[in-house]
């Protein structure tokens, strides 16, 4: 059977839920593809490849760009009289599984869609209906028997073909994506986990591990398989939650067995001085650990980080003490908070001292304490949150124009003026209030690039200047989906 996976966009990270999927397909000998929104080849690899099932892999942020390629495709279907199965999968229909009858599509897979996705071709190939498959609704159906996978090991490798037979310039890329884990404990009020959380609550443990051998046998593996290999990225939610067994036989195998350096994401109630001193030995040379709010009431009442200022500050201070490069991300117009608030957040992430800053624009994602909190006070009107997207501008009416329009010229500005001295601030004020949007962005987004490849990934940039060029035209594209 021929499958074609569709994802938005790629930069940076790699989809790794649809490699996945590709790979335990082309463990049962079928074939795949993948197509990727904004590069506008979406119906001429239709027409190209006729597959035999379409599987979107969707976010709530994007979900138009989907809704948008699919009317296209059943427009397309219709005028031929021709019939592909069209299944939604990610994090999208888990939360909000009404876009099954909202797109017409055939099922929407709820969760996890590793043991799902082989049943699905299986009963496509036999006609047979997609009902009472494990974490898959159907058409005429509002309810399916939820799992989770919880032997990770027994998963074959992502399929790491499917990216580069779409981009083969990412092979220059001297980064390479892993997950060693799935699930996050934390009960952050802004992020699906929580939700997450509780749809399957009674399908065993939520966090899952690899196990050490099987994590560095795929690396081991795509070093050889898919050189040059220069970095390695640890996509997990959070990589490693304290000392234990499993990171003394990770930093131990680790280090003798790859010695590559590599990135991985944290909390920073996580980041104490044994981790970083265990992380730093075995390679870590760059972290991730969002801030979201400088505001320790509102971080903690609000956002649910339970991180107090002191943990924060320290678990910074830690990692350039062990010599780990920092990137952290700040949120900007949550619900309630003012402009005097998004100041004080500035001064803080400033005093923090990260490597690399960004801020964005809070987006309202459905079935989530904060999003729910925000309809209740009338912040938000329901109706929008149903379509909430990527936005440089707030979409929260407790905001004015001006507001909203300062503060997206707040996360253009603010990551260049972190790292200028404080005799500077009273220019960015008054850079703020001129309405220089389009110049504001270039400057971010080129800012915000630079110290990204030379601070967190200063191994991958692209050896040759068609591969930087692809990547520098991807970064654009990300930007302007989020525009």
């Amino acid at each position: 059977m021929k499958i074609l996976f569709v994802c938005t966009s790629m930069f940076l990270s790699e989809p790794i839920g649809l490699m996945q999927l590709s790979a335990i397909c082309k463990t049962a000998h079928h074939d795949t593809r993948l197509a990727v929104l904004n590069r506008g080849n979406f119906l001429e690899e239709i027409l190209r490849y006729e597959p035999d099932l379409v599987a979107y892999s969707a976010m709530t942020v994007n979900i138009n760009l989907f809704k948008e390629a699919d009317a296209k495709l059943r427009r397309y279907l219709t005028a031929n009289n021709k019939s592909v199965v069209r299944v939604m999968g990610g994090a999208h229909p888990t939360y909000c599984p009404d876009i099954l009858d909202e797109c017409d599509l055939d099922a929407v897979c709820i969760g996890e869609g590793d043991n799902a996705i082989l049943e699905i071709v299986s009963r496509i190939e036999n006609k047979q209906n997609l009902l009472n498959i494990p974490n898959v609704m159907a058409k005429n159906t509002k309810h399916c028997k939820k799992e989770l996978i919880q032997e990770l090991d027994f998963l074959p490798f992502i399929d790491r073909d499917i990216i580069y037979r779409t981009a083969p310039y990412y092979k220059s890329f001297g980064l390479r994506s892993f997950l060693a884990s799935r699930g996050c404990p934390y009960k952050c009020s802004y992020c699906f986990n929580h939700v997450y959380n509780k749809i399957f609550e009674s399908c065993g443990p939520i966090v899952r591990r690899r196990s050490v051998d099987h994590l560095i046998a795929e690396i081991k593996y795509v070093i050889k398989e898919f050189p040059p290999v220069r970095y390695i990225r640890f996509a997990d939610d959070t990589f490693v939650h304290k000392v234990d067994k499993w990171l003394e036989e990770f930093v131990a195998k680790y280090k003798k067995e790859v010695g590559l350096p590599f990135y991985c994401l944290m909390r920073s109630n996580t980041m104490t001085e044994d981790v970083a001193r265990m992380l730093s030995s075995a390679g870590c040379k760059a972290v991730s650990m969002s801030v979201e709010t400088g505001n320790e009431k509102v971080r903690n009442d609000v956002l649910k980080r339970a991180l107090s200022d002191e943990v924060v500050r320290k678990s910074f201070a830690i990692a350039r003490k062990y010599k780990i490069k920092t990137y952290g991300n700040t949120m900007l117009g949550l619900p309630g908070q003012s402009l005097e608030h998004e100041f004080q957040s500035f001064l803080f992430v400033k005093s923090l001292g990260l490597d690399v800053q960004t801020f964005t624009i809070y987006t309202p994602a459905p079935q989530t304490d904060l999003a729910e909190y925000a309809v209740k006070n009338e912040m938000l009107d329901s109706m929008k949150l149903a379509e909430a997207g990527y936005t440089k501008k707030s979409i929260l009416n407790c905001f004015t124009n001006e507001e909203k329009g300062i503060q997206a010229r707040f996360i253009n500005l603010a990551p260049v003026f972190c790292n200028l001295p404080n005799v500077f601030l009273p220019v960015f004020k008054v850079l703020l209030k001129f309405k220089l949007d389009k110049i504001y962005s270039i400057l971010g987004s080129l800012f915000i690039s630079y110290r990204l490849a030379s601070r967190i990934f200063p191994y991958v940039i692209p050896r040759n200047a068609r591969g930087f060029y692809a990547i520098l035209k991807d970064y654009f594209w990300l930007r302007r989906l989020e525009s």
